[in-house]
C-alpha cells in the first residue's frame, strides 16, 4: 500500500467524506463550464447525496444532548465481544458485550456531556473478574464527580451483580426484589456414577495430582489435593469481594464479611444493613433527572457507542493490534458453533498483526479452559515470534486462563490478570471414553481386522489394557514436560520454582501474581497501558485499537440478516451443569474426541 493511501485512510471519516463532497462538487461544476451538463449535474447531486447521506447515517447519530444520561441494562450473559445481526442493529436490540461496556464506560469518565449513569440490573451471567472490572469502570466514573445510580429489577441478584451494583454511589432495589448473600463457592460436577448406570466408563490419567480436570469423570468427589487448591481460591475471592464492598459502601472489613455471608435478605432487610439505599423504580429514577418526561437527556449504550467511536475517528494514531481468544482451544479450524479458539486461525491473527506495519503492540485477550495441546501450541508459537518481530505482546486475561488458556499466555512481554482470574492449572490430562456396555445393552458389537493388538485401542468399543496405559502415561509426561519447560522459560522461572506452582494446580490472579505466573493485576486498560508502554507512544498522544480477530469483519450473511433469539433448550443441560452456553459444543467435541488436554474445569460463569 503506497504511502500516500495510507495517509488518506488514516484521516478521519469527516475529512474522507469532505474531501469527496468537494471533489465530486468541483467535477461538477467543471464538467458543467466544458459543456457537459449531464455530468455536471450528476456529481453535483452525487455531492450532495453523499454529504446528506453522511450526516444521516454517520454525524446524526453520533450526536447526543448536553447533560445526558447514560442507561446500561444487564439482563443476559456478558460475553466478551458480541456481533449484532442487520434486524438487531435496525431494531436497536441486543445485549452489549464486555467490550462495549468497557469502551463506553472508560469514555463516560472524561465526556462533559454525560452527567450520569443508571446501570439497571435484571441479571447477569458472568464471572467474578468480570463483575469485578465493571465495578471498578463504575467507581471511576463515581470518582469523577458524577452520578452513578444502580437499580435491582430482577427478583433475585447474587454477590456478582450486588458487585457490580455497589460500584455505583446510590443502589434502588425493587421492593419485592432479594439478594441472595451466601458467600463464595466453586465446583463442578462429578459424572462417574452416573456414566456407569449408563453403562460408560471412563478412563483417565493425569499430570499431575493437582490436575482436576479427569476427575469429574473418573471420581465422585473432590480429591485432597483439588480440594486444597480450590479452598485458596474461595479464600482469595472472599477477600476481593469483602474489600472491593467495604470500600465502595464504606463499611468496615468486617461487616463486610459479615454482609457478604448474611444469607437470603428481602428489601427492607438488604436496606437496614446498608447494603442498599432505597427502594424505588426505574421511572422514578428516570423522572429525577427529566421531571418533564421529554426523554431527550437518557441514551442507550449502544447509541453512546456510536457517539465515542465518532469522536475518536480522528486522523492517524499509534495504532494497537487486539486478538481475541475466547473459549476452548481446538486444534484446526472446525465447522462448529459457539466461542472457541482455533490454534490455526488464532495464530494466524497474531501472525497477521505482527507482520503490519502499523502494528506497533498486541494487546491478546484471553478468556478460555484450555483444550487441544496442539492448538494451545501453536498459538505460543505465534506470541514468540509476534515478539521476535519486535512487536511487544501484553496478554488481558479474563474469568479464566488456565492450562491451554495458560499456555497460549505465557510466552508474552507481560501478563495481566484480574484478581479473581483462575489461572495455572498448568498439567496434562488424557481421557477415554469406553461405551462397550452401553452399546451392548443396545444390541450392537464391534468387530476388528487389525495389524497389531493396539489396533482398535482408542476405539469406543473396548476399555484400554494396562500396557497401553502405561505407555500412553509416558506420552502425556513428555506433553508436561514441554508445558512446564516453556513455563519456566517465559517467566524466568527456575525448573523447581516452576514445578512447585505447576503439578495441575488452579491459582486467583491474586497468588499468580505472587508466584510469578502474572506480572500485574488488572483489568483489559492496564493491559493497552503496557502495551503503550512498550510501543513508546508518548502519555499525551492518542491510539486507536484494531481488531485482527476473525469475527471483526462482515458477519454471515445468515448471521448478519438473523436477528438474535434466546438460548435454544439444547443450552438448558450445560447451563444447569453451570457450563459457559456458548463453550458448549467445543467442550462436548473436547470431551468426545478424547485424547491428550490442557484443560481446566473450574470456573466462576
Amino acid at each position: 500500500m503506497s504511502k500516500h493511501l495510507k495517509k488518506l485512510l488514516g484521516m478521519s471519516r469527516e475529512v474522507r467524506a469532505t474531501l469527496l463532497v468537494i471533489v465530486l462538487a468541483i467535477a461538477g461544476i467543471c464538467a458543467l463550464a466544458y459543456g457537459a451538463p449531464r455530468i455536471g449535474a450528476a456529481s453535483l447531486v452525487l455531492a450532495g447525496m453523499v454529504g446528506v447521506g453522511f450526516w444521516i447515517l454517520v454525524i446524526r447519530p453520533a450526536r447526543i444532548p448536553r447533560d445526558a444520561v447514560l442507561m446500561l441494562r444487564f439482563e443476559e450473559p456478558l460475553h466478551e465481544d458480541v456481533r449484532y445481526s442487520l434486524v438487531d442493529q435496525l431494531l436497536r436490540r441486543g445485549a452489549p458485550g464486555l467490550r462495549q461496556v468497557r469502551d463506553g464506560l472508560e469514555a463516560a469518565v472524561t465526556d462533559r456531556k454525560i452527567r450520569a449513569v443508571v446501570v439497571e440490573i435484571a441479571g447477569l451471567a458472568a464471572g467474578l473478574a468480570t463483575a469485578h472490572e465493571v465495578h471498578r469502570l463504575l467507581r471511576a466514573i463515581r470518582s469523577a464527580g458524577k452520578r452513578v445510580i444502580a437499580l435491582i429489577t430482577t427478583d433475585s441478584v447474587g454477590l456478582r451483580e450486588y458487585l457490580v451494583a455497589a460500584g455505583a454511589d446510590e443502589i434502588v432495589i425493587n421492593p419485592d426484589a432479594m439478594l441472595t448473600m451466601v458467600g463464595v463457592a466453586i465446583g463442578n460436577p462429578f459424572l462417574r456414577e452416573g456414566l456407569e448406570r449408563i453403562g460408560i466408563r471412563a478412563q483417565t490419567l493425569q499430570w499431575k495430582e493437582y490436575k482436576g480436570a479427569a476427575e469429574m469423570l473418573s471420581r465422585d468427589s473432590m480429591s485432597p489435593e483439588v480440594r486444597e487448591s480450590l479452598d485458596a481460591i474461595v479464600h482469595d475471592w472472599e477477600k476481593i469481594l469483602i474489600e472491593a464492598i467495604a470500600e465502595a459502601r464504606r463499611i468496615t472489613p468486617e461487616k463486610s464479611r459479615e454482609l457478604i455471608n448474611a444469607g437470603f435478605l428481602g428489601a427492607t432487610a438488604a436496606r437496614e444493613a446498608g447494603l442498599v439505599d432505597r427502594s424505588g423504580y426505574l421511572e422514578e429514577v428516570r423522572a429525577e433527572f427529566d421531571p418533564k418526561g421529554a426523554g431527550k437527556c437518557f441514551i442507550s449504550l449502544s447509541r453512546y457507542g456510536r457517539h465515542v467511536g465518532f469522536t475518536r475517528d480522528r486522523g492517524q494514531r499509534p495504532q494497537i493490534a487486539l486478538v481475541q481468544g475466547v473459549g476452548p482451544v481446538v486444534a484446526g479450524e472446525p465447522s462448529m458453533g459457539g466461542e472457541f479458539i482455533s490454534g490455526d486461525s488464532t495464530a494466524r491473527q497474531i501472525d497477521r498483526a505482527s507482520r503490519d506495519e502499523g502494528t506497533r503492540a498486541i494487546v491478546f485477550r484471553v478468556n478460555s479452559p484450555g483444550g487441544s495441546a496442539v492448538g494451545s501450541e501453536l498459538v505460543w508459537r505465534a506470541v514468540r515470534q509476534a515478539r521476535e518481530r519486535g512487536k511487544p505482546v501484553i496478554v488481558s486475561m479474563g474469568d479464566v486462563a488456565g492450562s491451554g488458556g495458560y499456555y497460549v499466555a505465557m510466552g508474552a512481554d507481560a501478563i495481566v490478570a484480574e484478581p479473581a482470574t483462575i489461572t495455572g492449572s498448568i498439567g496434562v490430562v488424557y481421557a477415554k471414553l469406553d461405551l462397550s456396555k452401553m452399546l451392548a445393552a443396545i444390541g450392537v458389537r464391534f468387530d476388528f481386522v487389525k495389524s497389531g493388538a493396539a489396533g482398535d485401542a482408542l476405539s469406543i468399543s473396548r476399555a484400554m489394557t494396562e500396557p497401553e496405559l502405561a505407555q500412553l502415561n509416558a506420552a502425556i509426561g513428555e506433553v508436561y514436560g514441554n508445558f512446564t519447560a516453556k513455563v519456566a522459560e517465559g517467566r524466568k522461572l527456575a525448573g523447581d520454582a516452576t514445578e512447585m506452582i505447576a503439578r495441575g494446580r488452579v491459582w486467583s490472579g491474586l497468588a499468580a501474581k505472587r508466584l510469578g505466573l502474572v506480572d500485574e493485576l488488572g483489568g483489559f486498560s492496564r493491559a493497552v497501558e503496557i502495551a503503550r508502554e512498550r510501543a513508546q507512544i508518548p502519555p499525551h498522544q492518542a491510539h486507536k485499537l484494531v481488531s485482527f480477530s476473525s469475527h471483526s469483519g462482515l458477519l454471515p450473511l445468515r448471521q448478519l440478516a438473523w436477528p438474535s433469539s434466546s438460548p435454544p433448550a439444547s443450552d438448558l443441560l450445560p447451563a444447569a451443569l453451570g457450563l459457559p452456553t456458548r463453550w458448549a459444543p467445543a467442550l462436548l467435541r473436547l470431551l468426545m474426541r478424547g485424547g491428550t488436554l490442557l484443560f481446566c474445569p473450574f470456573w466462576d460463569l
